[in-house]
């Protein structure tokens, strides 16, 4: 089996900037290599642990399709992506509001 470009959704639990006892939820969209779901999800648990939060939830997590167009945030992460098959690229982080 090949390797492939796969994108999903994670969610995480992250110590709040304000607060580092205090935990926030937030969720990203990750850009990855991988060829199938479990490593995509091996290696957004290992990134997400590398910086000390934990890994709520993993969403639409699937092969990025060679015929679809994404927003410039997207293709810029799909990019990188392409040129870097070991780096798992994260995009903006958005918290949840309480």
């Amino acid at each position: 089996m090949e390797s492939e470009i796969w994108m999903g959704t994670v969610e995480i639990n992250a110590a709040a900037s304000e607060s580092p006892d205090a935990m926030k939820r937030a969720f990203t969209v990750v850009t990855m290599w991988a060829k199938h779901y479990d490593e995509f999800k091996r290696k957004s648990v290992q990134m997400v642990e590398s910086h000390g939060w934990k890994l709520l939830s993993i969403e639409r997590a699937a092969p990025v399709p060679d015929d679809r167009i994404f927003s410039n945030d997207l293709e810029d992460m799909l990019e990188r992506t392409r040129e870097n098959r070991e780096a798992v690229i994260f995009g903006t982080f958005h918290s949840y509001l309480k």
